[in-house]
């Protein structure tokens, strides 16, 4: 598998009569980590969701080269089905991997206490609702992992498992991309930047 997952050329995206991203060029590899940087209404989010498949504009225009890989994201918005326990919620979206369920739960309980096992995920903080989507994202082991505002709701220990989580994907050749208004320091860890204020 060649190491470059997705290019475009002159990348264009938006929104009923708005363009939010105009004349981009990038190209990403799965061997390197990214940071898109940018002020408020830049088009991080944007351009996240594309590159995560998520994306629900009106306006695409694009020569694009993409690779079948896995890709997860972590949005704004909850990505947890809200009614199920969190146990519910990690045999939902897990049932792929080839851990077993006490491999799985090993993970989970690094990120959160084993009473949370059996909670509805409605009844969680919005910090303990973070910690159940990044342990779910390090059971699953996407290729690339695409997270919106990485520090919001972490409490310090929350960051120290989010910067763990993303050294030891990058030990393995797995990408990391994070968007944010500023550059984020996540303890000397390397990142490409893609500031879109520049475009």
């Amino acid at each position: 598998m060649s190491e470059i997952f997705l290019k475009t050329s002159d990348l264009s995206l938006g929104y009923s009569n708005q363009i939010v991203i105009d004349g981009l060029d990038i190209q990403l590899s799965y061997e390197k980590d990214y940071q898109i940087i940018g002020k408020n209404g830049a088009g991080k989010t944007t351009l996240m969701n594309f590159i995560a498949l998520n994306f629900d504009g009106s306006h695409f225009k694009s020569n694009v080269h993409r690779s079948q890989i896995s890709i997860n994201q972590i949005s704004s918005t909850s990505t947890l089905i809200q009614e199920l326990t969190l146990s519910e919620n990690i045999d939902y979206y897990t049932s792929e991997t080839s851990l077993t369920s006490d491999e799985k739960l090993n993970i989970v309980f690094k990120y959160l206490p084993k009473d949370y096992l059996n909670e509805k995920i409605k009844s969680f903080s919005s910090g303990m609702l973070r910690r159940a989507e990044l342990s779910i994202i390090e059971i699953k082991s996407p290729l690339v992992f695409c997270i919106d505002e990485p520090l919001n709701f972490l409490d310090s220990e929350g960051v120290l498992l989010l910067v763990d989580l993303i050294k030891n994907r990058s030990i393995t050749n797995k990408c990391n991309i994070l968007s944010s208004q500023e550059f984020v320091d996540l303890g000397g860890l390397e990142f490409e930047v893609i500031n879109l204020d520049e475009y």
